[in-house]
């Protein structure tokens, strides 16, 4: 089973926990299933998008024995997937034997540039459109992950600054922690394994403005807990559009990555027309910082 489907499986699973822990009487219609998108820019200007279906938290007819022919049900394997941008106009290809996920090599990457999103689903023949602009990257300008005899053992203290630019900005920082004991590469910015690969996990995840900014910088110092038997961990760092925040922010809330397939309990905001999801254009910087022992 790869990542994907693993990601998928574990999420459905939780989701159909937390569904039905007890019989509720309900008078609800269940919400129409419909189109959900996200995307992310890869490795080496690649651009993914991921076409799956939503579905409704009170449709539990499949949730209480999910198997691997629900979680292909609700990935669109059989959509046609059209980027737009700078008078260019791509076909998306379905990426190898992962249903749902389709990509390009960009032709052009500019800071600020428009793409526009056209997807049909040829089994229901829905069609959902939307815009994103590609913000540019940004880098940390310090970033540090120490060990210390005041901590617990599996504790680390976590240090990062952002430089605050003029307008007003949105980031979601991450750490991984690694199960790879591949750390040989000090800088991994153009290393695909943070999107592809099922080796790392998520042990932070932070969103922030720059509202409160001091001196120019974003300033945070965490306590998080450090598990890994590696002497690394992959920092990522994101500068996103306000609206891609605010659904990010709203997700967390209820859950995590489930709910951006599900209508319901909660409806996010979307730029997604006829459909549910996020299509952002986003950058991410990746880096693997070393774990150090506090002097």
């Amino acid at each position: 089973m790869n990542v994907w489907r693993k990601i998928a499986l574990s999420t459905l699973i939780i989701l159909s926990l937390g569904c039905t822990v007890q019989d509720l009487p309900i008078s609800v219609d269940p919400a129409e299933p419909q189109i959900a998108v996200s995307s992310l820019v890869g490795p080496s200007e690649t651009f993914f998008v991921t076409m799956s279906r939503s579905f409704s938290a009170l449709s539990a007819e499949d949730t209480d024995d999910l198997t691997q022919d629900f979680i292909d049900r609700l990935l669109i394997d059989s959509a046609l997937v059209i980027l737009e941008y700078e008078g260019i106009t791509d076909t998306l290809e379905a990426i190898g034997d992962i249903p749902g996920l389709f990509g390009t090599q960009l032709q052009t990457f500019t800071d600020f540039q428009v793409l526009n999103l056209t997807a049909f689903d040829s089994t229901s023949g829905e069609q959902v459109s939307a815009q994103s602009v590609l913000l540019p990257a940004v880098e940390m300008d310090s970033i540090s992950i120490t060990k210390n005899d005041t901590l617990f053992e599996d504790l680390i203290n976590f240090y990062y600054r952002i430089p605050d630019r003029e307008e007003e900005n949105f980031y979601v920082v991450q750490a991984y922690q690694l199960t790879d004991g591949d750390t040989t590469e000090v800088d991994s910015s153009d290393s695909g394994s943070l999107f592809f690969s099922d080796q790392n996990f998520l042990i932070y995840e932070q969103l922030l403005t720059d509202r409160g900014a001091e001196d120019g910088f974003i300033e945070k110092n965490e306590i998080i807990e450090f598990t890994s038997t590696t002497d690394s961990a992959l920092v990522v760092i994101t500068n996103i559009s306000e609206g891609y925040y605010n659904f990010l922010e709203a997700r967390q809330r209820s859950g995590g990555f489930i709910s951006s397939l599900a209508n319901e309990p909660v409806n996010h905001p979307t730029n997604i027309e006829n459909g549910v999801g996020y299509f952002s254009a986003h950058q991410p910087r990746a880096v693997l910082v070393l774990v150090r022992e506090d002097d």
